[in-house]
């Protein structure tokens, strides 16, 4: 393969991986109590982990509030090289990996309230055996976009609440294959605004949008035995606009209803910079797409909530660009989870989710076409305090 290809193929893989983001987003950068709902909170009031899903929610919060902790993803994905016998089956490894999380909530005056939330709700990390058939692609990958979200919510009138905030996104990327080490970064901003309607004690209603952020990321691709060529590439992460409702017209029970809407059409080609060869251009036609969630709160006495949620994840890549790096599909998932609050000001959470993806089919981008199929474990843990 011609140094101008490995150049290709190395950045073109890394790249295309850290704007996938959301496509292959795993909920994993909220809270367990938000979790175990499978997100679908953007209509509810007095959680912690408001500060990222709906800040407005938390306008007029009368004491300050913290909630740390961490999920911890399991990733499996199995390569099956169909007719080719000459080809090998494979298997990612499914380590566990932690994405840690913290959100904090401060009263300002009566009706306004700053919030923080510090999570990476993009990002995915992967790693096949170095003899896997698609070696020469990736080995090893490592991508996230860290988001620092501080905002102010006020609360506008008895029924409505608004807030804004600044999107500050740190993305870093690595990826290893034969012969070749890939690695960039860059630091970005955003911006963020919500609202929450709450016409009736029983119905609430949420709206958070996040605008796009536009990343210009440079870094390096180490080619074993040839030299360190410095590389680039423009690209932008989606705009989401989440609408969700919540109701508790049932005694002890919190019901709770979000779309998600996801703008991956910003993701129609890239265009890679680097001295090696010429500029790379690759196509890649996404689609936008929408994102249902379903979440149920059941409180267990004073102390004890038991959670459970479900999921459906379209996929933003189109059959005809879908490559053997990129087996996007759609997605199902299942959440359970439960919150004990003791000593009046702590609460600990804790959910499990499960999530599988359709078999894709890839007609190999790199000549490795088959079928993979993926399936995720995910846990989390949250500590809330009350001061």
């Amino acid at each position: 393969m011609s140094n101008g290809k490995w150049v290709g193929l190395a950045l073109s893989t890394l790249w295309t991986g850290a704007a996938l983001g959301a496509g292959f987003q795993l909920y994993t950068e909220g809270s367990a109590e938000a979790l175990g709902q499978a997100g679908a909170v953007s209509g509810r009031t007095n959680m912690t982990s408001q500060a990222w899903y709906n800040p407005s929610a938390l306008a007029g919060a009368d004491r300050p509030a913290i909630m740390v902790g961490s999920s911890f993803a399991s990733i499996r994905t199995d390569y099956k090289s169909g007719l080719d016998p000459l080809v090998p089956d494979a298997e990612m490894s499914d380590e566990w990996r932690a994405i840690p999380h913290l959100y904090y909530v401060q009263p300002l005056a009566e009706n306004l309230t700053g919030t923080l939330s510090v999570n990476a709700p993009y990002g995915l990390i992967t790693e096949w055996d170095d003899g896997w058939a698609g070696a020469a692609a990736a080995t090893y990958s490592d991508l996230e976009a860290v988001y620092i979200t501080p905002s102010i919510a006020w609360q506008a009138m008895d029924m409505l609440a608004v807030s804004a905030g600044l999107n500050v996104v740190n993305a870093e990327a690595q990826l290893e294959g034969t012969g070749r080490v890939v690695e960039g970064d860059d630091i970005s901003y955003g911006g963020t605004f919500s609202a929450h309607l709450q016409p009736w004690k029983d119905w609430g209603f949420g709206f958070r949008y996040q605008s796009r952020v536009k990343l210009d990321i440079s870094g390096r691709l180490e080619l074993t035995g040839i030299g360190t060529f410095p590389a680039s590439a423009d690209l932008e992460l989606p705009a989401t606009l989440n609408i969700g409702v919540a109701n508790s017209s049932f005694e002890n029970l919190t019901l709770g209803l979000d779309l998600v809407w996801t703008e991956w059409s910003t993701y129609d080609q890239l265009i890679i910079e680097n001295p090696v060869t010429d500029a790379l251009r690759s196509t890649n036609n996404w689609n936008d797409v929408i994102s249902i969630r379903l979440g149920a709160e059941y409180a267990l006495g004073e102390s004890w909530k038991l959670r459970a949620g479900y999921i459906w994840d379209e996929s933003p890549v189109p059959d005809e660009t879908r490559g053997p790096m990129l087996p996007g599909s759609d997605r199902q998932m299942v959440t359970l989870g439960c919150g004990w609050q003791f000593r009046e000001t702590m609460t600990i959470d804790a959910a499990y989710s499960y999530l599988w993806a359709e078999e894709a089919s890839a007609e190999g981008e790199i000549g490795l076409p088959g079928e993979y199929e993926t399936t995720t474990h995910l846990l989390a843990f949250s500590l809330g305090y009350t001061f």
